[in-house]
């Protein structure tokens, strides 16, 4: 202190206090602490002694912090000296070079031209990020012309997972192990019908109920069950027997006689071993039977035989696989000589019954018997053949194009494979063998195998689809598995899942 009793600072204070009173401001000594900034607003308030700077802009902030942080005042020329301000930036024009640097308005072929240590939060030179697998640009989607783009299927079809463990498993004892039989199908009103032996069971897979439709009185002098087939509506059952008869039942009529729930029974002289039913829409049921020969039955009138598919044209052998296509133009069948034959829809009635037309086309390319067949319900014209035993292949045909051969599948090395079932939802193809094995292909450029699940260790004998996405599987272990291999998300499942409807069918 000096000898007034005042601090260096003193003096600075009182010449400030002179202004202020010129001012018009009043204020305390001890209310004022030491600062540069002369700029004094009038008619402000001070509270406290300490030193409130005005709050940038948070822009302004962040690029105050780059500055300071930035290689270009790391340096000690690039600060100020001053005593005044010893510890504030040099005031030179750097604004404009610091901006070139983060700016990319160079680059051409280098994102960038800034120096390593300024990149912040840049892409490495030449090379964006890979984007996620199955991403679709969503602004390019609502923008494009291009109504292909379908950036939900994608992504779903990408990232799919499928269960590679049953949902449900049940005993089957007495399930005939036949390769060549049809004991099991699945109806659209989601009741599933399986043959075990003479007998006849009926399992609603939803609320898991089981009836036997005959009630302990089944048939016996018929023989064993061979195939099992429900009408389209699901109103019906129909059931092949050894002996060439074909029975059909309806599940919903009550016990009566001792023939219980059965509406009639179909004929045919010499036929024998009926392991083959295919139905249409318009009431007609198509029949194979073990000496190569194919009935239609008009379920609807009296003299039900229309029309006879054999001879010299038909096949040799006995029948192994019939189903009709999606518009019902077209019914392939599949049997035991090692061919498959499809035949034309108009074939099938005429003014009087029909025998031994020539059929559409005639496949002859399996080495050994064709075992299953199936028409595409996504892709129309593609039909699938399956061998047996010493012929585990697929093979995809256009009937569209004079059944041109589309592709070959080998499936199963050591056996034949025993089901086709198709999925609209996904364009995927699953087969089941005699390895035990599902086995799911997609439909696209190389038809590629895309999930292998082994369901068995014994030869699956029947493999049937539900209306849904569903598969049910039955093999010589006697048991029947449920997989869930298409769940697809409910919004997009247009099935209905009402009880059956009356198409107008009656059953003569």
């Amino acid at each position: 202190m000096n000898n007034r009793g005042r601090t260096p600072g003193s003096a600075g204070r009182t010449v400030r206090q002179s202004v202020q009173q010129q001012n018009g401001l009043t204020m305390r000594k001890r209310d004022m602490t030491p600062t540069r900034n002369t700029n004094l607003v009038p008619n402000a308030t001070f509270v406290g002694d300490r030193f409130l700077g005005v709050r940038l802009d948070q822009d302004e902030l962040d690029h105050a912090n780059h500055l300071m942080n930035s290689k270009i005042f790391s340096n000690k020329e690039n600060m100020n000296t001053s005593i005044s301000e010893p510890n504030s930036p040099e005031k030179k024009n750097t604004d404009g070079e610091v901006f070139k640097q983060m700016m990319r308005h160079k680059s051409t072929g280098v994102l960038t031209d800034a120096d390593d240590g300024d990149r912040i939060l840049c892409y490495k030179k030449n090379l964006a990020p890979p984007p996620a697998i199955g991403y679709i640009n969503q602004a390019k989607v609502l923008y494009s012309t291009n109504s292909v783009i379908n950036p939900a299927s994608s992504v779903k079809r990408s990232t799919r997972h499928v269960k590679e463990t049953a949902s449900k498993v049940l005993d089957g004892p007495g399930l005939t192990k036949d390769l060549y039989s049809r004991h099991m199908d699945w109806g659209c009103h989601n009741w599933v019908a399986v043959a075990l032996g003479y007998e006849l069971y009926l399992w609603n897979t939803e609320t898991c109920v089981i009836k036997n439709l005959f009630e302990d009185n089944a048939p016996t002098n018929e023989g064993l069950i061979t195939s099992v087939r429900w009408s389209h509506d699901g109103r019906y059952v129909s059931l092949g027997y050894g002996s060439g008869a074909v029975k059909i039942y309806d599940p919903n009529r009550p016990k009566t006689t001792e023939y219980v729930r059965e509406l009639r029974t179909l004929r045919v002289g010499g036929a024998a071993r009926c392991a083959s039913i295919a139905w249409t829409k318009q009431g007609i049921m198509t029949c194979g039977y073990k000496s190569g020969d194919i009935v239609n039955h008009d379920v609807r009138i009296s003299q039900h035989v229309v029309s006879s598919w054999g001879g010299d044209n038909g096949h040799c052998r006995d029948i192994t696989a019939l189903e009709w296509s999606g518009d019902e133009n077209m019914c392939v069948s599949g049997s035991s000589d090692r061919t498959a034959k499809v035949w034309d829809a108009r074939h099938v009635r005429g003014t009087g019954i029909i025998q031994d037309p020539e059929p559409l086309f005639t496949i002859d390319d399996h080495t050994g018997q064709v075992r299953t067949a199936q028409f595409c319900n996504f892709r129309d014209g593609i039909l699938a053949t399956a061998g047996g035993i010493n012929d585990g292949t697929v093979k995809l045909w256009d009937v569209k194009r004079q059944c041109q051969k589309v592709r070959e599948l080998s499936v199963c090395e050591t056996g034949g494979v025993g089901g086709i079932v198709f999925n609209r939802p996904y364009s995927e193809m699953l087969t089941a063998s005699d390895d035990g094995f599902l086995r799911i292909y997609r439909f696209n450029a190389n038809y590629k195998l895309s999930h292998e699940i082994q369901a068995s260790n014994e030869p699956i004998m029947d493999l049937v689809g539900s209306p849904y996405d569903e598969v049910l599987i039955g093999d010589m272990e006697e048991t029947l598995k449920v997989f869930q291999l298409f769940t697809v998300d409910k919004s997009t499942n247009i099935l209905d899942r009402t009880g059956p409807k009356n198409v107008g069918l009656n059953v003569r």
